[in-house]
């Protein structure tokens, strides 16, 4: 499964029309980004919690979460899930889909999964309820973000289309998969993930059994 900066608890984050996950998103995707700002705000509105004490709660500043909720930062994976969980949101509200049964490679529904330099979409459809299926396209030099994250599904199943992927599972020396290779672990471990080349894009399938929860 990035100008002024704007830190994220070890990773750096720019406004994304100046970032490279800004710029990463304006090549890969004829679609525009599902934004996971308005998200975020509408439920801390609903919840009646202030910036203040759900930037608190997840450990980034108040700044940041503005950022974030004006859809002029992005989070890295690890902040993104801190945020779902002070705010009671399921992860699998990341991964609404309206899509129907069969889903065409031009019209996958881009997801607001985090990280830097990186972009997912679903694959699985809309009604799929025994796995979840993300397209991942990392920039070169993308990454989930400084920090490892977890997700709350029994298995996950890494592919890699084309480019390099580094992958470490609880701190870890990481496994560089190439083109062809496929990784096999639990994604409740604390993992992160990068692209390490400087030249080449890396595109990775993702598959989580059952849905993140």
């Amino acid at each position: 499964m990035s100008a002024g900066t704007v830190p994220d608890q070890g990773s750096t984050v720019a406004p994304a029309g100046d970032s490279l996950a800004g710029r990463s998103v304006a090549r890969m995707s004829a679609h525009p980004p599902v934004l996971v700002g308005a998200m975020l705000r509408e439920q801390r509105r609903t919840l009646n919690l202030t910036l203040e004490t759900v930037a608190q709660r997840a450990g980034i500043t108040k700044g940041f979460l503005s950022e974030i909720e004006r859809d002029k930062a992005m989070p890295s994976v690890t902040t993104l899930m801190r945020l779902r969980e002070t705010l009671s949101l399921s992860v699998s509200s990341l991964f609404r889909s309206s899509l129907p049964r069969v889903v065409r490679s031009a019209e996958r529904q881009v997801i607001p999964f985090g990280g830097e330099g990186m972009e997912c979409s679903l694959v699985s459809a809309h009604d799929a309820h025994r796995m979840t299926v993300i397209w991942a396209h990392l920039e070169p030099g993308g990454r989930s973000g400084a920090e490892p994250h977890s997700l709350n599904a029994d298995e996950e199943v890494i592919i890699v289309v084309s480019g390099v992927l580094e992958i470490s599972v609880d701190g870890g020396e990481p496994h560089q998969l190439r083109a062809g290779d496929s990784f096999n672990f639990d994604p409740r471990r604390p993992h992160r993930y990068e692209n390490p080349s400087s030249s080449q894009a890396a595109r990775v399938i993702c598959i989580l059994a059952p849905p993140p929860k």
